[in-house]
């Protein structure tokens, strides 16, 4: 080989390892739908990496956890807040809605968190007094693959209630609350954690409810699911005078996670978990949904394997719970 070939060949090489480091800086951080808790740490996080760690991060909108699910398992973006929790796991195992489409063996684990209960909305003159009353009516399920529209599907199964007893319709997280407020559908289903600000705006103009579900269906639901829920209950006043509930409302709580796949590199995930956990109080200030996350609780419930490079920072910090 010649002196000239050995030159091209190294240039080839650092070229391809320039744009690999390139590459590697420029990642999509999937949220939920633009109005949720999900998407708004999807923001946080995308801000905090471009000034502490000079990525070139964009938050991206998702039709929810199903979606995220398939996104990243193809690699079509490189880390989401939401999939994890038993969608995450039915996900990464091939089952229940994956069944058909199978598993999504790529998806890996950074963090999961507690992020808030699902609550079905009603206007508070409507004649929904619980779920079951919904049969004949129409109602908001969020967006089409989203983790309302499964959990809806979940609760009316568990209280025997079939998809032609009804119409779905998926406006999406804000559409939803639009649709409601006009009286376009009769009940709408939201997940957040309390008070959930897009119906806290809807209390300043519209007194409503929140839905009862059968207890028994709740706890025995929970039990089946196992890890990523809890049975969890809502305050009456929750929402203050607007909230016309005269009891606690039992529902599930639900973890979700900040995931990625094995198509991202470890180096690449090492420094986004590092820069988020080192600089964890910030990101809380400036993202009121990040709260919730903690180091320490870092890994309860994860939905499948840790990825390599969160691996990397747990190791390096000594974090006994994650290894």
């Amino acid at each position: 080989m010649n002196k000239l070939t050995i030159r091209a060949s190294v240039i080839a090489v650092s070229v391809a390892a320039f744009g690999f480091s390139a590459q590697a800086q420029n990642v999509t951080v999937l949220g939920g739908g633009l109005k949720g808790g999900a998407y708004a740490m999807a923001v946080g996080l995308s801000k905090l990496l471009k000034e502490k760690a000079g990525m070139n991060a964009q938050p991206q909108t998702s039709g929810g956890m199903v979606a995220q699910a398939r996104i990243l398992d193809k690699g079509d973006a490189q880390f989401a807040f939401g999939i994890g929790g038993p969608i995450g796991a039915w996900a990464y195992n091939g089952q229940r809605r994956f069944e058909k489409e199978g598993a999504k063996k790529n998806l890996r684990a950074i963090m999961a968190y507690p992020f808030g209960n699902l609550q079905w909305v009603t206007l508070a003159d409507s004649p929904v007094k619980t779920l079951t009353d919904v049969r004949g009516k129409t109602v908001s399920v969020g967006k089409a693959s989203s983790t309302t529209q499964t959990f809806a599907r979940i609760f009316f199964d568990a209280h025997g209630i079939k998809l032609s007893e009804l119409k779905e319709t998926t406006p999406g997280f804000g559409g939803g609350f639009n649709q409601l407020r006009n009286g376009n559908v009769a009940a709408h289903l939201t997940v957040g954690k309390t008070p959930i600000s897009a119906l806290r705006e809807m209390a300043t103009t519209k007194d409503f409810r929140l839905i009862h579900m059968d207890a028994g269906a709740i706890k025995k639901l929970a039990a089946d699911i196992g890890s990523g829920v809890s049975v969890d209950s809502i305050a009456p006043d929750a929402y203050g005078k607007a909230q016309k509930n005269t009891k606690p409302v039992m529902t599930l709580g639900l973890y979700f996670g900040f995931s990625t796949s094995t198509k991202t590199p470890a180096d690449v995930v090492y420094k986004v978990t590092k820069t988020m956990f080192e600089n964890l109080a910030a990101y809380k200030k400036a993202t009121a949904k990040a709260k919730s996350v903690t180091l320490e609780a870092a890994c309860n419930g994860l939905a499948f394997p840790l990825h390599e490079g969160a691996k990397r920072y747990y190791k390096e910090i000594g974090h006994k719970g994650c290894m």
